[in-house]
Order: C-alpha cells, then structure tokens, then sequence
C-alpha cells in the first residue's frame, strides 16, 4: 500500500504543469493524497526530495523512494489513524490508476 501511494504521489507531484490533465476526481483524490502525506511529513527530508525531483522526473530515484517508503511506514505503525486514511485514500484511487514503475 505504501509503494502504491509513493509512487502516485511522485506521479501526482510530477504532473503538475504537464500537458495531459487528469480526471477531475482522480486528480482530487491525487490532491488528497498529496495533502495526507504532507501533513503528516511536512518535515521530512526524504519527502523534500521526493518534492525536488518530481519537477524533473515521473521516477524518483530508488533511494529517495526507499526513503519516503520508510517515512511512510514508520508513520502508518506509530498512528493508526493516519494508516487508515492512507488505506482509503489508495483503495480509492487503486481501480483508476496504474501501477507506478518502480
């Protein structure tokens, strides 16, 4: 679940200013996944560079993503709560998005 959010967000992230505009309520919900992780790693270096490098690039690099995976994680074990919108907020998105390449 974790993978799957990560690699939306940096597709979410990367999109912005890019010519082919989602559906609007894809493109709402990419908005509150966006949202979620942000509030919860507003200060987390590995979701900066995840930040800096989605201007250039769909990918991440594998360890920026390895990062934001891990700062993920360890939010989803330490608040439950936060890991059950995280939950939603991907089965929501899971039936209209591809798979992100690793």
């Amino acid at each position: 679940m974790v993978e799957l959010a990560v690699g939306w967000l940096a597709s979410h992230l990367w999109s912005h200013g890019q010519a082919e505009p989602r559906e609007p309520a894809v493109e709402e919900q990419l908005r509150g996944l966006a949202g979620l992780v942000r509030a919860k790693l507003e200060d987390e270096p590995a979701l900066a560079s995840l930040e800096r490098e989605a201007a250039g690039s769909p990918t991440p690099t594998a360890g920026t993503r390895r990062r934001v995976v891990q700062a993920l994680e360890d939010a989803v074990w330490t608040d439950p709560h936060f890991g059950e919108a995280l939950a939603a907020v991907v089965e929501r998105l899971r039936p209209v998005m591809a798979r992100p390449a690793d």
